[in-house]
């Protein structure tokens, strides 16, 4: 519920509606308004005429069509349509169950059979759950965090939403100037949400402070699971899907050193940052940071594959029975790995493309997968392209 609301708020549609003075967000006037219309109407509407208009006849399930209805009804459209084809299973591999990020391949055409079709599911994103203990060695590092609280503490409490404002701040992200583009974000975060809050649901991992009552959180728990950190994943997500449309607007792909590759260093850092921040406030492993950016970064290829049709997707998985390892050939003590930042820090290095391999805890799943036309959502296309225009009027 709150996932609606905060997208709304972001894309600056509320306070356009309020400027109105009349208008609520819902499309009602208030009761002298609607009183005064009446009798408005009553006095100069004259004698009716019947159908004196001819509006265009608008084509079945064309696109197209988005730009007649509302931002809300078009993020519901577009999400639909995402969700339809895509989901989280539980999927026993062995002795090791684990869970699945995936998308569904639908047949183009099901006129031929319309009461049934064949789906196949492509495995995009994996994730084994930590044991007890790999969460006892991590909590050593949420009490190492802990310090960071005074520092971070306006940071924290201003991220505890969606942090969009904090992607704003890099970009040129102006409602009036980015309208489809806040658009974009918007479904960018909550379909990251969707895909975030299921596989916390499948691993249903504790938060730190129930394992120590001294973490004392500085902000509430969250009512879900820890991992992986939803923070996490819709920072990184919104970031890759930002990042893409800024290489549009250069038109070079943006790898070659240029001002794009600027903007993107500080769209990882700042994606990082908003992760960290979690475990400084004590809601959050560092692992749970791992798994969700892992996620996050798929996810945003994911979208953009699915808006243009073109690029690769490359499977990944995350094994939590990993983050407290000790070093090779060293006997003791289980190890805390830590959430490592460097890995997200440069546009030349692999996030853009790939979720970085993470001490052996983020590892490759299979060979890439290559986008195709096939792979498109025709609502979410439409919606890409409309933000693509925006970033080349700059």
């Amino acid at each position: 519920m709150t996932a609606m609301t905060a997208m709304t708020a972001m894309s600056g549609s509320t306070a356009m509606t309020a400027m109105s003075g009349n208008a609520t967000a819902a499309g009602n006037y208030d009761g002298t308004t609607a009183a005064g219309l009446l009798l408005a109407r009553d006095g100069i509407v004259g004698q009716w005429a019947g159908a004196t208009l001819n509006p265009r006849e608008r084509g079945l399930n064309e696109p197209a069509n988005l730009e007649d209805w509302s931002q809300m009804v078009r993020t519901m459209v577009v999400l639909q349509d995402l969700l339809a084809n895509s989901g989280v299973a539980f999927s026993p591999t062995g002795c090791t169950p684990e869970v699945a990020f995936y998308h569904f391949n639908r047949p183009c055409d099901v006129t031929a059979m319309p009461d049934t079709f064949e789906i196949t599911a492509q495995r995009l994103a994996a994730f084994i759950r930590p044991g007890h203990d790999e969460f006892v060695a991590q909590l050593e590092l949420v009490r190492d965090y802990a310090d960071l609280r005074a520092d971070r503490l306006p940071e924290i409490l201003s991220q505890a939403g969606y942090p969009v404002p904090y992607m704003t701040a890099i970009a040129d992200l102006h409602p009036g100037r980015k309208e489809f583009t806040h658009e974009l974000l918007g479904i960018t975060q909550v379909f990251a949400t969707h895909i975030v809050l299921a596989v916390k649901q499948a691993l249903a991992c504790h938060r730190p402070d129930a394992f120590s009552p001294q973490v004392q959180p500085v902000i509430p728990t969250p009512g879900h699971g820890t991992l992986p950190s939803g923070h996490a994943t819709e920072a990184f997500a919104m970031a890759v899907v930002l990042a893409r449309l800024m290489e549009v607007e250069r038109g070079d792909g943006g790898r070659g050193g240029n001002v794009t590759d600027l903007y993107v260093d500080q769209l990882m850092r700042q994606a990082a940052r908003i992760a960290i921040n979690r475990t400084v406030a004590g809601v959050h492993f560092p692992a749970d940071s791992m798994a969700g950016a892992m996620l996050g970064l798929l996810i945003g290829q994911y979208l953009v594959a699915r808006a243009t049709g073109t690029g690769c997707l490359y499977p990944v998985s995350f094994d939590g029975t990993e983050v407290a390892t000790p070093p090779a050939g060293v006997a003791g003590d289980l190890v805390a790995v830590d959430f490592r930042t460097e890995n997200y820090l440069t546009a030349n290095a692999d996030p853009l493309v790939r979720a970085p391999e993470h001490d052996g805890i983020v590892t490759d799943l299979g060979d890439p997968i290559p986008a195709s036309p096939g792979l498109t959502s025709a609502p979410l296309k439409f919606l890409w392209d409309k933000s693509v225009l925006e970033w080349k009027k700059r």
